[in-house]
Parts: C-alpha cells; structure tokens; sequence
C-alpha cells in the first residue's frame, strides 16, 4: 500500500499473490507463513492486528482511478461506508435523505485533481512518509489494553491448569510480590528487595524481566530453542513477542507459549523456594527444570513424541518435527 507500485519486492510479491484492490493478496495456505502475518496487520485481523495500521494511513485522491469511493478512507478520516452506513447498504433500497444530505456537504468541496494520481498517506508522518521505525515507535505509544491481545493465550491445553491460573494473576499484577504485599501494608517498604539480592524491589515486572538473576533465564531458553528476540518492558508485550516470535505456524506458537508459561512458573517456584526455604539452584538447574516440565507436558498429551530426554535437550525442535 505505502510502496511504489514499481518496486522490485512489490513486483515479486504481485506476481506470487496477485492483486486484488491495489493490495497484494495474502496467498492462502500456499502462500508464505511470514507474508500472511504482514497481511494480517495491514487488514487489522486477529491480535496482531488491532486496527493500529489501518487508523494511521489516509487515501490521498488525485485523479480517482485507484480510490474506492465507500470503503477506502480518503475523507474526514473514515471510510464513507462507516459514516453513511445506511446509504451504503441501502437498506429497504430507499435513501436516507438527513444522511445524504449530509455525505453531499461533506462531498461539495472536494475535487479530483486529474494530473495526480491516487496514493497512500502515512498519517503520522504525511511529510517523511512510511518509515519501518515510525511503525515501531506509533507501536510503542500506542494507547490499547495489553491484556487483550494475550487473554487466550493464557490458556493451553497441554499446560496444567494451575499455571494457567497463575499467568492469569500475573498478568493482572495479582501476586503476591513483594511491593504488592507493601502496598497493603503485610510487609514494610524496607522489605521489598528482590528476594535474588540484586538490589531492585521485587514488583512482578521486575521479577521476570528485569532482575539480572532471574531474567537471565530467558536468554537461556532462547538460546536452548534457537531463537531470537528482544524483551520488552511488559509481561502482556513479552508474552506475545515471545509468542509469535518465530512466525506464524501454528504448532510453533502453541509451544512457544507453552515454553513462556512454564518459564514464569519456573521463576515464581524460584523465588518461593529462595524466600521460604532460604534454598536456591542455579540458572542451569532452572533451564533443566524448563526442558524437563515441558516434556513432561508434551509427552502426556503427545503420544507422537518418542524421543527419549537426551535427544529432547539437544534437538527439542527436531523432535517436535518444526524444523
């Protein structure tokens, strides 16, 4: 939408996919996993979407051959077919007149201008245009609820219910951490250090993604599984990046997300021991604990699953058949 039509990727991508509205079509199940997840934001489906790309570009219209006149958003900052629902579907083939009225005065003053041609604007930006990191900075201030996008993730079925419960309540900062405990006056605000003595306070964010003993576990299972991303600051954003990170099959999601729960019960079951039992293991007995528990878990649901434990430490992907 926002390249040039002449572009060698746009060009490869038609001649793949085909084109349908200006827009190059997602491909279906021939077409590339990784493709089908950009198509998916620009079309705003599902929780990668959200909408966020649609709401930040406009139809510029010059000379009107690639504008559509009701469903692209060229004027007033929503497509027509939304504001004048009821003419668009013209219910009961009878025109509403207050509403045409209306969409006639809001036409009156535009007009095409022939020598220019229709084009996509970049809202936040209309003079630079498109920029990979204007997305990524639009993304980051973006005004949403976080727990939206990761409620059903939450849920597995090959993860025991009471991990699932427990991510539940810690995504809605509902543990009972340190700094949660102070704030209802159970424990004194000289008593939230994090309980792995790295000198921070012990709130949920700090817990599992910033506490440089604790989060370190991450960094491991990344490498374990072969996988690369960063960490953002939330546990709601962590969770999905962490999720999707590795595309859009769907196999692979379910494990990562099963790999990210049991990684936040692993931490949690650490910081108890280390807090009540004044008793802690290091990061490869945590990592070890996370490569058993989850054949454990997928084992007693996947009878396909034949390798024995030293082939799921080394290959775990091999023996999910993923790569």
């Amino acid at each position: 939408m926002l390249v040039d039509k002449g572009g060698l990727w746009f060009r490869v991508l038609a001649a793949r996919y085909g084109v349908e509205k200006w827009c190059v079509r997602a491909g279906g199940r021939s077409g590339s996993s990784w493709w089908r997840e950009i198509v998916r934001i620009r079309d705003g489906v599902d929780d990668l979407g959200g909408g966020w790309f649609g709401e930040s570009i406009l139809k510029k219209v010059g000379d009107g051959s690639e504008a559509f006149f009701w469903t692209d958003t060229w004027l007033d900052g929503s497509p027509l077919c939304v504001r004048f629902r009821g003419l668009f579907d013209l219910a009961l083939w009878a025109w509403e007149e207050e509403m045409l009225g209306e969409c006639q005065a809001l036409l009156h003053d535009f007009f095409l201008q022939a020598q220019s041609p229709d084009l996509w604007q970049w809202r936040p930006d209309p003079a630079r245009g498109y920029s990979v990191r204007g997305a990524y900075q639009l993304l980051i201030f973006h005004p949403s609820d976080p727990l939206d996008a990761v409620e059903d993730l939450i849920w597995h079925k090959q993860v025991p219910l009471k991990v699932s419960i427990f991510a539940w309540r810690l995504l809605r900062d509902r543990l009972p951490t340190k700094i949660n405990l102070a704030i209802r006056g159970i424990i004194t605000p000289e008593a939230q250090s994090c309980v792995a003595g790295c000198g921070g306070m012990e709130s949920a964010q700090h817990l599992f993604l910033s506490c440089s003993i604790f989060c370190s576990l991450w960094s491991s299972v990344r490498s374990w599984i072969g996988l690369t991303s960063v960490d953002p600051h939330s546990l709601a954003d962590h969770f999905l990046q962490f999720t999707y990170s590795s595309g859009g099959l769907r196999v692979r999601r379910s494990f990562l997300q099963l790999i990210w729960l049991l990684c936040v019960w692993v931490i949690w079951n650490e910081r108890n021991q280390r807090l009540f039992w004044n008793s802690e293991q290091s990061l490869p007995q945590l990592l070890d604990k996370v490569k058993l528990y989850s054949y454990w878990w997928l084992k007693s649901t996947n009878s396909n699953i034949v390798s024995n434990y030293h082939s799921w430490w080394s290959s775990t992907l091999i023996c999910l058949g993923m790569v």
